[in-house]
């Protein structure tokens, strides 16, 4: 199969010819994959794009490809509204075919000419394909619009022409059949990096730098450098709904989640009510959040006192999730990058549960080491729909993997031993690692450690066992804020135990006892107290 010439006027005319039948036509691509070994240097593969006309866009975009080693030449400004969406004319012509006649004119992308199986006559045909790609990784700087408006009038159920800016540009350069609809993701579960995957050389893996504001921003940039020198470490929060039926899958999700995570020795608290993490429920050194189902930010994550670690990974999952990414206090995931996460996943229209990203695939890429970008769409069944990815594409949570403990202090030694015990324990089960735990705790004085071993506890649903863990811990705990929060953990799961009459003593207890007053957990203590 030949490669067309490198003449810069007939790829323009090439560029043309494909962008034109990319509207109209499609095709099947033949997975392919290169031999493990063979790995490829992202930074270099990487292009950034920045808003010309968005105040501090190209400032942000050039602070991010210096901190990640991106060549200059790859910084790409072009001209966009200053507006969160466009219309489909916009996108094609202000986006789409700029970014394409880039990668052609800087010999980042080649096209060959090639047959192809149409996907809806079945017959065979000549077509454009992207044969050789210099780019995989497209990040979108806070300025570039992120929704692309509908223009059909009704359409049918999973039809819909709307879409993320970010999910259409994955598809910049694969051919498909139709606009309306969502594109099968050809990278969707794929068990290897997207570095060795061939299976669709023109598609890319899109994620933003974007929040609201450029402070946000810039910490998502830095706190993802900091962690993925010095390791992830802290708790996995999971929120569940309780709910079933046609949304059992996205509890499932949340389930396995929660399951990979111990897997994994990463401490995992589960909330198993129906509604929300009530306001000020103390939440510490979270690393990472999942829940659902509600329109905008509240409960404990938009309490005032809450901050996630550096590098932290959220998604809150709901139909619009992400439909005001540079709102502070709308939807989720702005306020979830302005709580301190330096990722968060969601949706600008309705993606439909199914279609959306699947927490327990995106948790087991992020743990084997992936980027955030490789995780988020190896997550996501689908292109050209509604999702987005805000955070460091090249960001790698766990670059150095779950057991390392290197450069850890305080509350993440704490973590970083727990971690490496667990990988280290495998083979016992959790009572080996509980039971280790426990001596290692009491012999170096680390209450943290049996808090940590009591959450371990409870997500088994071994609430007695966690309740004597909790009231260890509190005896040793010399701050009145970490006493008063594992006594408001141990009124819980007496709660859950029946045991009513010696849960209402531990929360009066928070709110009686002077040294308690300021204390995070008594504001939660007393929203209990007082709930009718």
């Amino acid at each position: 199969m030949p490669v067309f010439p490198s003449c810069q006027t007939l790829h323009l005319r090439l560029v043309r010819w494909f962008l034109g039948w990319a509207g109209l036509g499609g095709c099947q691509l033949m997975a392919q994959t290169l031999p493990e070994e063979t790995r490829t240097d992202l930074p270099g593969e990487t292009v950034v794009v920045f808003s010309k006309n968005f105040a501090q866009s190209e400032e942000l975009a050039r602070y991010y490809a210096q901190k990640r080693g991106i060549p200059a030449e790859r910084v790409v400004g072009l001209d966009l509204p200053e507006t969160d969406s466009i219309s489909r004319e916009e996108f094609d012509r202000l986006l789409r075919k700029p970014l394409f006649e880039t990668f052609i004119r800087q010999g980042w992308w080649k096209l060959t000419q090639t047959e192809i199986s149409d996907p809806i006559s079945a017959r065979p045909r000549q077509a454009m394909m992207v044969s050789d790609s210099g780019v995989r990784i497209l990040c979108l700087m806070r300025g570039v619009p992120f929704q692309v408006r509908r223009q059909q009038d009704k359409p049918a159920t999973a039809k819909e022409d709307e879409a993320s800016v970010d999910s259409e540009l994955c598809t910049l350069g694969l051919p498909r059949a139709e606009l309306a609809g969502a594109l099968r993701n050809p990278y969707f579960d794929q068990d290897m990096r997207f570095q060795i995957f061939q299976g669709a050389p023109g598609m890319l893996l899109v994620a933003r730098l974007d929040g609201p504001d450029v402070e946000t921003v810039r910490h998502m940039i830095d706190d993802a450098l900091q962690a993925e020198q010095e390791g992830l470490r802290g708790r996995a929060v999971i929120d569940l709904a309780l709910k079933t039926g046609a949304y059992q899958e996205g509890e499932d999700w949340l389930a396995r989640s929660a399951i990979l995570f111990r897997e994994s020795g990463v401490p995992v608290f589960i909330d198993k009510e129906e509604s929300l993490i009530p306001d000020h429920w103390p939440l510490p050194d979270t690393a990472f959040y999942y829940g659902w189902y509600t329109t905008n930010a509240s409960g404990a994550l938009a309490s005032p006192s809450f901050r996630f670690m550096p590098g932290a990974v959220a998604c809150h999952l709901h139909s619009y999730s992400a439909a005001a990414i540079r709102s502070p206090d709308r939807h989720w995931v702005g306020p979830l990058l302005k709580k301190g996460a330096a990722v968060a996943l969601g949706n600008v229209f309705e993606p439909y549960l199914s279609l959306t990203v699947h927490f327990d695939i995106l948790n087991k890429r992020l743990l084997e080491g992936y980027t955030v970008a490789e995780a988020a769409w190896n997550a996501t069944p689908v292109l050209s729909w509604m999702n987005v990815v805000c955070g460091d594409p090249l960001y790698r949570p766990y670059a150095r993997g779950p057991g390392a403990t290197m450069g850890q202090e305080g509350s993440g030694r704490d973590y970083a031993l727990y971690q490496g015990l667990a990988m280290r324990l495998k083979a016992q089960g959790s009572l080996g690692l509980k039971k280790a735990l426990t001596e290692l705790a009491e012999s170096r004085h680390r209450p943290h450690l049996l808090e940590l071993t009591a959450l371990l506890s409870a997500s088994e649903g071994r609430n007695a066992e966690a309740i004597d863990l909790l009231e260890h811990a509190a005896t040793l705990y010399e701050t009145a804020a970490d006493q008063a929060r594992v006594l408001l953990y141990q009124a819980v799961l007496l709660q859950k135990e029946g045991q009513q009459r010696e849960a209402s003593r531990l929360i009066e207890k928070i709110l009686s006892e002077k040294k308690f007053s300021d204390a995070p957990a008594a504001l939660a203590a007393k929203a209990r107290h007082e709930r009718p």
